[in-house]
Formats: C-alpha cells, structure tokens, sequence
C-alpha cells in the first residue's frame, strides 16, 4: 500500500503534536511572564513548539539576514509573549492511534539526541552546540509526522518493519510515503528557515558519506550519528553494543576513552532535562537545569 505524503498539510508542523499537557504548561508561562531564558528551556523538550517557534523567528529575519536555529531568550523577546501564547494554546489536530509508535519513547529519544548533540558539539566545536542540540531535538521529527498523517499506514509498516536496522527502514519509509523520516524532518527544517548546511545535515546523519569528504555538512552528520547512538545508549541505560557510537566516534577522531566520557556528560545532561519533560498536572514555579554551561566559541557562519 502506498500513501505518499501531503507535503502541504506538512509545512509549518501544525500537525505535529507536544508531548502530554506541555502546551497548556507553556502557555500558563507566559501567562505568569517568567523570564524569557527559563521559558527557552521549557521549550527546549518540545520538537514540534521548538520548531514552530524557530519558524516564527525567521518569518521576521529580512533577506541575507541571519538565521535563526535554536532556541533562546532574545529570540522570544523578538517574537513578543502574545504570540508565543497563540502558538502555544493552538492545538494540534486530533489524530488516529498509530499502532507501534511508542510517542514517550520518541519524546524521551529527541532530548537524549538533543542532549548529546550539544555535549559532542561543545567538545568538537564544529557548529554552535545550541544549534546542535535543536538539529537533535528535531532531527526525527519526520517520523512524528508519519505517525501522525498515515497513523494506519505508519503503525503497519512499524509492525512488518519496525525492528530491521535503521536503513531498512528508511527504504520502506520512502517506498511506502515518498520520503523517509529524515527527508520530512529536513523538509520541515527548511520550512522553520533552519539553515540548509543543519538540514542537510540532519537528512543523511543515517548513513553519511565518508568524513571530509563533502565538507563540514558530512562533519555534521557525522557528529548526529554519534548523538543518535549516544541517545540510544542512554535509553537502554548504557546497555547494548558500543559499535554504532565508536565507528562515529572514530571518523569524529575520539577515542574510546573520550566517547565515554562524552556519553557519560550526554547522560548526566539528559537526566536534568528529563525532569523538565515530565507532564505538570498542576501550576508550579518553572523548573530549569541546574548546570551551567561554559561559553564557547560561536560559529555565526552556520547561522
């Protein structure tokens, strides 16, 4: 069965829902004004608001101007709290049960990707680490939409297809809709305004070409790939094959020592982050991370 994918309905993420009652909670924080860098970070566990909001922000950056591609305080304060309320409190569309699409799952992976994004970019320094961390938090962003476009369509390919290794899966992803997961997630970034190198970055992270070789896009990639096998680590609790993080880590030039170093700093990241992804289910002063992270070198060219 084929059911390719309206790229229509896909532009601008609207379909793309929030985890459990973030919405609502998001909302309420502009509502009670809490300083724009805590309301960032609330942000910062959110794909579909996250790249709503980045969208926003470029919708306002005048030609040749620079881009926007995370997240942060001056950028809301640009936007302005009565339009970061509307977004906030419009919903999603309702959408059919995908069978074997674990949501909390997909939700808990984004922040793991998203956190050891910016743990490696912070160490490699080859992009902003906070661009990094948006182009982990969104870098599956595509597989939201499947679910949520072809939930019947979606959850039987997930059923035939859902445990064959990665690239597999991205075949019959592009057979069954057009494109794969990481080809709507690209789409979608573009759409946000996200600089091509991120989303080109972001779309062949799977299965990049050898490192260098395409220039500092592939480096990119390349660095995703480590992230996304450092989430998937996290989230079987450092159990599993290290293979996938260290043939990464390798073409990145880390050592073995220093890859568990950097998945011990993912891990430690995520659990802070983890916390503030937890549904509210009543008000409660804003909770935000408690590390502090140094200042680095910005490389304003990718953005």
């Amino acid at each position: 069965m084929s059911a390719h994918i309206d790229l229509a309905r896909l532009l601008g993420g609207a379909i793309l829902p929030s985890p459990a009652g973030r919405r609502h909670w998001l909302a309420t924080l502009c509502q009670q004004q809490v300083p724009l860098d805590e309301l960032a970070e609330q942000l910062g566990c959110d794909p579909a608001l996250s790249g709503k909001v980045i969208g926003l922000a470029n919708a306002g950056v005048p030609a040749g101007g620079r881009r926007h591609a995370a997240v942060s305080a001056a950028m809301l304060a640009a936007i302005g709290l009565p339009a970061l309320h509307q977004a906030f409190t419009t919903p999603a569309p309702p959408a059919d049960t995908c069978a074997h699409f674990d949501a909390q799952h997909y939700w808990s992976h984004a922040l793991a990707m998203a956190c050891a994004a910016r743990v490696a970019g912070d160490a490699l320094q080859l992009a902003p680490a906070d661009a990094l961390y948006s182009c982990g938090l969104l870098a599956n962003c595509g597989q939201l939409a499947l679910a949520m476009l072809h939930p019947q369509e979606y959850g039987e390919l997930l059923g035939q297809h859902g445990n064959a290794a990665t690239a597999r899966l991205l075949c019959e992803e592009s057979r069954r809709f057009g494109h794969h997961r990481l080809a709507l997630s690209a789409i979608l970034m573009r759409d946000w305004g996200m600089p091509d190198i991120l989303c080109d970055a972001v779309r062949c992270h799977a299965a990049p070409p050898g490192f260098g070789r395409a220039g500092r896009m592939t480096d990119l990639a390349w660095l995703l790939k480590l992230a996304s096998s450092f989430a998937d680590l996290i989230l079987r609790n450092g159990a599993g094959s290290r293979g996938p993080a260290l043939a990464a880590a390798r073409v990145l030039g880390l050592g073995e020592e220093h890859m568990e170093t950097l998945l011990r700093h993912s891990n430690a990241e995520w659990s802070e982050w983890r916390d503030i992804l937890e549904p509210h289910t009543r008000l409660a002063p804003s909770r935000t991370r408690t590390r502090v992270r140094p200042a680095v070198q910005v490389f304003s060219e990718f953005i």
